[in-house]
């Protein structure tokens, strides 16, 4: 069953919700929102008499049998224990392990699996729907650009501080993909203003601004047509180091597959087809529908044009800077609302 983290505590407290959660799944790519979910499920097993804790983190040369003498063992100090292990990779040896402890089920023994996120493939592996059906997945990743707000003023509010919309809005911008620092620094106003209202003022004199993003994250904002954040993404990207030949070629391949899916499209297959055939998350469903709905086939195949430009630049003109070219990409993605365009002469991809 899946809980989001923000409904986790909530969910744990209901009597109903406890009987028979012997697997706790706890994946994602944010590191405090999977920190602090790990640390309410493991709360909530010691309240039900979990007391004894083994945890383990799967590296090279692991050693499963230890895990398996764990669960197959009675406790030394207590009648019920816990284990925990983190993976950072599926392997088939680690997925048969994991399903020869997803049938164990005991009702003494609470496995907690934990680490990055996983991907469509991997959740409909047969460990995983074994462990799912006889406990609770948790996905931990950052909050969507729209929520992230309101998380920010929930966290503020636990923190006892309160302040006006300019404050949490300013808190966004400073710590925008990287929530563990937004609660470092959050922490740091406690300390110094509890119980006040902040001002502006205080904040920007006070805190360190984190932000970072992902070249996903950043594509994202631009395929959802929002110019000025991917643009402030792009440039922190920029800021960080990131190499210009790494954003051009991811960009090129997911263009790419846009303009597949708009060729597919044009040529009478649905989208609910196209979208299931590319195993594409329901999350990116929405995404993609919302940019093959902006953007013509004829822009499509401009900014395909344009990444192949851009690519050849940075491979032969390495004295040249490149950026001001992928900005311009950039702006081609805002387009506008058109309808499906017959296009006689696809680009060959």
């Amino acid at each position: 069953m899946r809980v989001y983290p923000d409904h986790l505590g909530k969910h744990l407290n209901q009597p109903a919700n406890q009987a028979g959660l012997n697997y706790f799944l706890i994946f994602g790519d944010e590191p405090l929102i999977r920190q602090e979910s790990q640390q309410q499920v493991m709360a909530f097993c010691r309240q039900q008499g979990f007391d004894e804790h083994h945890g383990f983190v799967h590296e090279a040369n692991f050693n499963w049998d230890q895990v398996f003498d764990c669960a197959n063992a009675m406790s030394l100090f207590a009648s019920r224990q816990i284990i925990s292990i983190q993976i950072d990779k599926t392997d088939k040896t680690i997925t048969d392990a994991l399903l020869q402890l997803a049938q164990l089920n005991n009702p003494d023994t609470i496995i907690i699996v934990h680490g990055n996120k996983l991907s469509m493939q991997q959740m409909k592996a047969k460990w995983f729907v074994a462990m799912d059906k006889h406990g609770l997945y948790v996905p931990c990743q950052h909050p969507d650009a729209k929520f992230f707000p309101v998380w920010m003023s929930k966290r503020l509010q636990a923190a006892q501080l309160s302040c006006r919309q300019d404050v949490t809005q300013f808190m966004c911008r400073q710590f925008e993909g990287n929530l563990l620092a937004a609660s470092q620094e959050i922490e740091k106003l406690s300390l110094q203003f509890k119980q006040q209202t902040l001002t502006l003022a205080q904040v920007e004199a006070n805190i360190t601004g984190h932000t970072h993003f992902g070249i996903f994250q950043w594509l994202d904002t631009l395929f959802a047509g929002k110019n000025n954040r991917a643009e402030r993404m792009l440039q922190q990207l920029k800021s960080e180091g990131t190499e210009l030949i790494l954003l051009s070629g991811t960009l090129n391949s997911e263009v790419k597959k846009l303009l597949t899916y708009r060729y597919q499209y044009q040529a009478g297959e649905p989208l609910s087809v196209i979208f299931k055939k590319a195993k594409l998350w329901q999350s990116k469903q929405a995404l993609i529908s919302q940019v093959l709905n902006r953007l013509s086939v004829a822009q499509l195949e401009q900014i395909y044009a344009q990444c192949g430009q851009l690519d050849r630049a940075i491979k032969t003109q390495y004295g040249q800077d490149n950026w001001p070219l992928l900005q311009l990409i950039c702006v081609l993605f805002q387009g506008q609302h058109s309808p499906i365009q017959p296009v006689f002469e696809p680009i060959h991809l």
